[in-house]
């Protein structure tokens, strides 16, 4: 089982799950701002993501963090260099 956790992108939600059932035909179920997916391997729902992110063009600010089968969308920190 995999689970997709949305906590920045809430409403994405619905779309990302249109994108799943499009390219594997697996259906998920919302719960609140996460996904499920009781028949995907964590590895693959991780790859499905970072395509999504990509073809949103969203790979510049977010980024996937893993957790035990948990995939966290998260915003990338960005640090200035001090001089």
């Amino acid at each position: 089982m995999a689970n997709a956790k949305f906590e920045k992108l809430k409403d994405k939600i619905s779309d990302f799950q249109a994108y799943v059932k499009e390219k594997k035909g697996f259906e998920g179920k919302i719960n609140g701002d996460s996904i499920d997916f009781p028949e995907m391997k964590p590895s693959e729902l991780k790859q499905l993501l970072k395509k999504y992110l990509h073809k949103g063009k969203l790979e510049e600010d977010y980024r996937i963090v893993s957790k035990s089968g948990t995939m966290t969308v998260v915003e990338k920190k960005y640090y200035e260099a001090e001089d």
